[in-house]
């Protein structure tokens, strides 16, 4: 008796899961067509198949589902970190697959993305919550070069998270510059060049250092 009670107590809480992932699913479409006022909880419940008092019960209100919406699509720190994985000897390599992981999670998730930044004024927890995006990149890779200099592979004198921010700017702003105002920079410069060439030119200025 007791195991059929947990049974059924594990899949209630699978259905809920289930629910909760079907109404930010269903969230998620409508504000990258509609912005965050076109999507409605009541255009979400009916594209999600609930209704409104069950997206009330899992989030309260429409700024409860954004920022569980946007906490979940903003974390990028897991695939960074991965992209971070090796020795001084592998500088040169990681760096150009960490400016391209970043630029790649910025693109995949650039609907919500403008969305946010259109908002940001409505929704003050939506400006720090796309503010971690560029902050969390800057940091695990302020924390990674600060250990390749306490190991004695970079100058003490260097400002490890100066450096990180002006290699995660060069990103963001190259991601800006395509996917807000349309400027199609990779008529000049290939992406992959970009992130080639960002990294030489840091190391350059960070190696020839006295």
């Amino acid at each position: 008796m007791e195991d059929q009670k947990k049974q059924v107590s594990l899949e209630g809480k699978g259905e809920e899961l289930e629910t909760r992932q079907r109404i930010l699913a269903a969230a998620s479409q409508l504000m990258a067509q509609k912005g965050f006022k076109g999507a409605t909880t009541r255009k979400i419940s009916e594209l999600a198949g609930v209704n409104e008092v069950t997206i009330f019960r899992h989030f309260t209100n429409k700024k409860g589902i954004v920022v569980e919406l946007l906490s979940e699509m903003l974390d990028v720190r897991k695939p960074l970190e991965n992209s971070l994985q090796g020795d001084f000897g592998q500088l040169r390599e990681m760096l150009i697959d960490y400016g391209r992981t970043y630029y790649q999670l910025m693109v995949d998730r650039k609907e919500l993305i403008m969305i946010s930044l259109m908002e940001c004024d409505n929704y003050p927890e939506v400006c720090k919550l796309f503010s971690n995006l560029p902050l969390s990149a800057i940091e695990l890779l302020d924390i990674k070069l600060k250990g390749f200099q306490e190991q004695g592979h970079l100058p003490l004198s260097l400002n490890t998270w100066s450096v990180s921010a002006m290699f995660i700017s060069t990103f963001f702003h190259a991601f800006m510059a395509k996917y807000r105002l349309h400027i199609e920079f990779d008529l000049k410069v290939t992406e992959e060049e970009l992130f080639v060439e960002t990294t030489d030119i840091m190391l350059g200025g960070i190696l020839n250092r006295t």
